[in-house]
């Protein structure tokens, strides 16, 4: 990586600090999400401004409502459909409940823009049309899964979001705790306009996933959810749900993510990968033996699979992401094959080969590392990209 490169890595740990943690264990879990949105209210607004900005007129902002309004709908709708497992539709009642109180504590009440019309088709435009407009994003990132002695695995992925400017998206990184369900203990990296769960969260001591960004082909869908929905619950349920079944029962969604998933069961470490797009899902799992492994980034793997159907990339986006698998392939493999796969993985995260898509590239917001067996789970975060002889926070 070129000095230039590095120097701004130095920068952005200087403008932003060491990862702040925004503790609401102890009260109830939408009032944590009220919480949230105070603590990052500033901001919230600030990207909402530029946001609407970008769209250049009242009526494409109009637009944004109106689709907004269409997925709160689907929401609705989803708590409706007959047969849905009673804990999903307690979760889906919670992140509409967080959804609210979200919205109250960043006083989205109170925002006004010059492209914010305040009626949209004769109905006011509300807190929570802005709040659920905003979760219409998504971000980029790389995942991997590697099997270690004994049935263990080490998870590790880098939250990468690109800013034209300092400050455009991060007024300062946010580790965020909260109740999930039954009261488990849990944890996310927090995009300060994005409810948790479409980065990388975990609960403590039996779960932890990371998630990454596809390129999809856009779908006009009445019905359709968003992604990030899917990312919440699936991070609020911990190992309690069966993302495959989630998936299904709420699907179609606009959009897709790829969803990598490590829990602790029965004595046992069992790792998944979920791909959804769409109306299409996928379901993936790693293998037991030592050495085998997983890595994901912002492409389909396998083109000719029902979700790669649904992948739109151009060819340059394609080949780049082609590129950083393959490479972080061969890294695996070595790595795999090491009497220290967790230090090999903490080396790895240090990489500049590559560039701009090396593990440890400019654009890298925070880096989470996660060994789990059958006995205990351990987890560091850091941030910004690694650099040799950092110290990371154990979690």
């Amino acid at each position: 990586m070129p000095g230039n490169e590095e120097s701004l890595i130095r920068e952005f740990k200087t403008q932003l600090g060491p990862i702040q943690h925004l503790d609401c264990r102890e009260l109830e879990t939408s009032q944590a999400h009220r919480r949230l949105g105070e603590d990052a209210r500033g901001q919230i607004h600030k990207f909402l401004e530029k946001r609407l900005a970008d769209l250049g007129d009242q009526e494409k902002c109009s637009q944004q409502i109106r689709q907004a309004r269409r997925h709160r709908r689907a929401l609705n709708e989803r708590l409706k459909r007959p047969g849905l497992d009673r804990e999903v539709r307690e979760a889906v009642e919670m992140y509409c409940a967080c959804m609210s109180t979200w919205s109250l504590g960043a006083d989205l009440e109170a925002f006004q823009h010059a492209w914010l019309p305040e009626q949209v088709d004769a109905l006011p435009v509300e807190a929570e049309d802005l709040a659920t407009l905003l979760q219409a994003d998504d971000v980029g990132c790389q995942t991997g899964v590697l099997r270690d002695e004994n049935g263990a695995a080490i998870l590790w992925h880098t939250e990468e979001d690109y800013e034209e400017f300092a400050g455009q998206r991060f007024d300062k990184l946010r580790i965020f705790s909260y109740p999930g369900a039954d009261g488990q203990i849990t944890r996310g990296f927090i995009y300060p306009d994005l409810l948790p769960g479409p980065t990388f969260g975990w609960q403590v001591n039996d779960y932890v996933q990371a998630i990454d960004t596809l390129h999809i082909r856009p779908m006009e869908h009445e019905a359709a959810l968003l992604p990030n929905t899917l990312a919440w619950l699936s991070l609020y349920l911990g190992k309690r749900a069966d993302l495959e079944k989630l998936a299904k029962a709420l699907g179609p969604f606009q959009g897709g993510y790829a969803l990598t998933a490590v829990s602790r069961q029965a004595g046992q470490v069992r790792v998944g990968k979920l791909e959804f797009a769409n109306g299409q899902t996928g379901w993936g799992q790693l293998g037991a033996n030592k050495g085998c492994f997983l890595f994901q980034t912002n492409a389909v793997r396998d083109l000719d699979s029902p979700v790669g159907q649904e992948e739109l990339s151009n060819t340059e986006s394609r080949a780049w992401n082609e590129t950083r698998m393959k490479r972080s392939g061969r890294m695996l493999k070595v790595i795999g094959e090491s009497t220290d796969p967790l230090r090999g993985i903490m080396r790895m995260m240090e990489s500049k080969l590559g560039g701009e898509s090396a593990y440890a590239n400019k654009d890298v917001k925070a880096r989470l590392v996660c060994r789990i067996s059958a006995d205990e789970m351990r987890l560091w975060v850091g941030a910004g990209a690694a650099q040799a002889g950092e110290p990371l926070a154990e979690y």
